[in-house]
């Protein structure tokens, strides 16, 4: 299972910085170490002009150890919660350890060493740049 929430933040900035394409920016990771049946938190800021960030954040999984094995769930996306309006707010990811954060797809390979890019997508389709989490391991 996963949760998904945006939500508004009120900002005394003005809306000259926005632009009509997201963005998207990594606030906080809740671990760069997740141990067995554990979650990962995610918090981003996002922006933008149109206020219409109600869509999609993709999210791909990059297994970066040395040893290659067949991998698992390695891109998905989530539906955004409907915020109308909103220029600026922020998301929040949580995965679960089952359904998103295993990669190897033995039982008994080594730790999973991940890097998570995401982008999001508004309702015009415009599409942010993509970020990248700095690694973080999956213990196994």
């Amino acid at each position: 299972m996963f949760t998904l929430f945006i939500t508004a933040v009120l900002a005394g900035c003005g809306k000259d910085d926005l632009t009509s394409k997201p963005s998207l920016k990594l606030r906080s990771v809740s671990s760069d170490v997740v141990p067995v049946n554990g979650h990962l938190l995610f918090v981003f800021d996002v922006t933008d002009k149109e206020g219409d960030l109600t869509d999609t954040l993709f999210v791909k999984k990059v297994r970066i150890n040395r040893r290659v094995t067949p991998t698992i769930r390695d891109s998905f996306f989530f539906k955004v919660p409907e915020a109308p309006n909103q220029t600026k707010g922020q998301i929040e990811i949580d995965l679960t350890y089952q359904n998103f954060l295993i990669s190897g797809n033995s039982p008994n390979v080594e730790n999973d060493t991940l890097l998570f890019k995401f982008a999001l997508r508004d309702k015009a389709k415009n599409i942010s740049d993509t970020i990248t989490s700095d690694p973080i391991v999956i213990i196994r």
